[in-house]
């Protein structure tokens, strides 16, 4: 395989300035460089990025860190309706890597747990094994990004709810999101209108009963506490037996506001085992739309959060930060807009 002696050699120039090239630098002049450049493609020369890290002091690998409230510890598992679906950080983790495209730089992922007052690090930081990270999602706790800040290394946040003062932050705002659903309810007439919240981080939670009650005060409609319901767990199963004891209670909303698709198919699976018809007799929207709600039936209306866009814009603003490391941090909430799919029948 060509080297780089082998470009020099060619190109009549000394290996420190292959070198310079290589790496972009502004210290060569521009007909040295196409020269160069001329030369690497015509013998097909791949740089060494083992060699170019340890000389430059960068990996040209990025860390993807997907936060988990556990770790996995068998393979043994069913693809029921009681587990975590993980569709959001699937999606993000598309648009980082086409907002990464045409550029040198590589993926490295890995899943990491942390709560409470741990402050360990991922692997991928602690053998500083990236230039870069992108913490997808939650939880983390603050002595984890503290002890992320120590180390100098750049990250952004990305994902629901994913905003920290002073740290670079994409994120989609659930009290929008769920705001946006509630006035789709209350202009299609529906007057009971339930929130099927999720168990999540308490911000997450928290932003979307802002958002729903806000949508019933708008429409002049009362805010009741239990119309508020919580699951146990980001699942199917964990939904479909919330909303049942809500209905068994004597509850009888028109139309149901839920956090996400998954939650959305449990209620819909009890509906359907006490035949209640979705959406002649109650009409359901989702927040953050997913191929979960494609698939249903019927096909459930749905607030796109953009997660492909998150991913896209986190990637940006984590080279913005590589090659600016003083600018100032960025935080940016990604609008959503509403899917209409077969799932609201207006009154």
């Amino acid at each position: 395989m060509p080297t780089i002696n082998d470009v020099a050699r060619r190109a009549g120039v000394s290996r420190s300035t292959v070198s310079l090239v290589i790496n972009h630098s502004k210290l060569v002049k521009e007909e040295t460089r196409k020269l160069v450049e001329r030369v690497i493609e015509e013998i097909n020369y791949v740089p060494n990025s083992n060699a170019r890290g340890l000389s430059a002091r960068v990996t040209k690998n990025l860390g993807v860190i997907f936060m988990k409230d556990y770790l996995p510890d068998s393979t043994l598992i069913s693809y029921d309706s009681d587990q975590h679906i993980g569709l959001c950080s699937f999606n993000i983790f598309n648009g980082i890597m086409s907002g990464l495209a045409g550029t040198d730089y590589s993926l490295i992922t890995e899943a990491f747990c942390c709560g409470g007052e741990n402050a360990d690090l991922p692997r991928l930081v602690s053998e500083k094994r990236v230039d870069g990270l992108f913490i997808v999602s939650r939880p983390y706790s603050p002595a984890f990004l503290s002890a992320l800040r120590e180390t100098g290394l750049p990250f952004v946040l990305v994902g629901v709810d994913c905003r920290e003062e002073g740290i670079d932050s994409i994120y989609a705002d659930p009290e929008e999101g769920i705001l946006l659903a509630m006035e789709e309810l209350t202009r299609t007439g529906h007057r009971n209108i339930c929130l099927l919240n999720s168990y999540s981080p308490p911000g997450a939670r928290n932003s979307r009963l802002i958002g729903y009650r806000m949508g019933l005060e708008l429409a002049g409609l009362p805010f009741r506490e239990n119309w508020s319901i919580r699951s146990s767990a980001n699942n199917g199963d964990a939904a479909y037996q919330a909303f049942r004891a809500f209905w068994e209670e004597g509850n009888r909303p028109d139309a149901i506001a839920a956090a996400n698709g998954q939650s959305a198919l449990g209620a819909m699976r009890y509906l359907y085992e006490i035949g209640v018809r979705v959406p002649d007799q109650i009409s359901i929207i989702a927040y953050e739309d997913s191929s979960v709600c494609g698939y249903a039936i019927p096909a459930l209306t749905s607030v796109n959060i953009r997660k492909e866009e998150m991913g896209a814009k986190a990637a940006k603003c984590l080279l913005r930060r590589i090659r600016e490391p003083d600018c100032p941090a960025e935080s940016a909430a990604i609008p959503p807009y509403m899917v209409f799919r077969n799932s609201v029948l207006p009154r």
